[in-house]
């Protein structure tokens, strides 16, 4: 179904009740260390959301600060902070580092799986009545192939003129970029420098993060890569 990264100071939410219902509900759970990030590389780029818990020890509000930039730093994937302490400026803050919401710890294990599910389908643009009026404009059992339309104002783009897919700041400044130059093979290089505005930093890992997450969004499960072709060692091409 998804991938759902864990990060737990003290390792409780790996063995929790939350852990178990998200894994019944067939959801892959990778737990990665909270204090070696180095490790995060192989896996992060796997993840479609992350939930980081705020244990009740120590300075958790710097450590989970410094755990949002890491992130990211490395991907656009949903992340989530679950708390049971955390007042309105320490949520702020973390909203502000790049948190997408906090979630109260003391909710159940089933209130926080039917969460997730549903903020991954918007997230994604795969709810049941997306993927329902997808189909109704299929025709003679062929689906045509969907067109791209930007909407600035909420960060987002309509497939086929039907599906609207909610994307991140950096998703949609990337597609846009490729959008603005279709049928074009941008190099990473130039992705890298039009999205993240900086000449430096781990140029392909990013730009390959941003593309991945992408087309999921854009074309689900399929391999086919639709809308976004991989020019081998040159970067990506939007056809439109």
């Amino acid at each position: 179904m998804y991938n759902i990264g864990i990060i737990s100071s003290n390792n409780e939410l790996t063995t929790s009740a939350y852990v178990h219902t998200l894994k019944a509900a067939e959801y892959a759970i990778y737990h990665l260390e909270l204090n070696d990030c180095s490790t995060w590389v192989d896996t992060i780029e796997k993840l479609d959301a992350l939930i980081i818990e705020e244990a009740s020890i120590g300075n958790q509000m710097g450590i989970v600060c410094d755990t949002l930039i890491k992130l990211r730093e490395r991907t656009s994937a949903l992340i989530w902070v679950l708390s049971e302490t955390a007042d309105k400026p320490t949520r702020i803050v973390y909203m502000k580092l790049g948190a997408d919401s906090i979630i109260d710890k003391t909710i159940d294990s089933d209130e926080l799986t039917l969460i997730i599910t549903k903020n991954l389908e918007r997230y994604f643009g795969k709810s049941t009545k997306g993927s329902q009026r997808s189909t109704e404009l299929t025709q003679d059992g062929e689906q045509e192939k969907q067109k791209i339309k930007l909407i600035h104002s909420n960060f987002s783009v309509l497939l086929n003129g039907n599906q609207e897919v909610s994307l991140t700041k950096l998703e949609f400044q990337t597609i846009e970029l490729l959008n603005n130059h279709v049928g074009e093979v941008l190099t990473y290089n130039e992705i890298y420098k039009n999205v993240w505005d900086s000449a430096k930093g781990d140029k392909q890992y990013r730009v390959t993060n941003i593309i991945y997450h992408l087309r999921r969004k854009l074309e689900g499960n399929d391999n086919e890569n639709t809308y976004i072709r991989t020019i081998r060692s040159k970067g990506y091409m939007l056809v439109n």
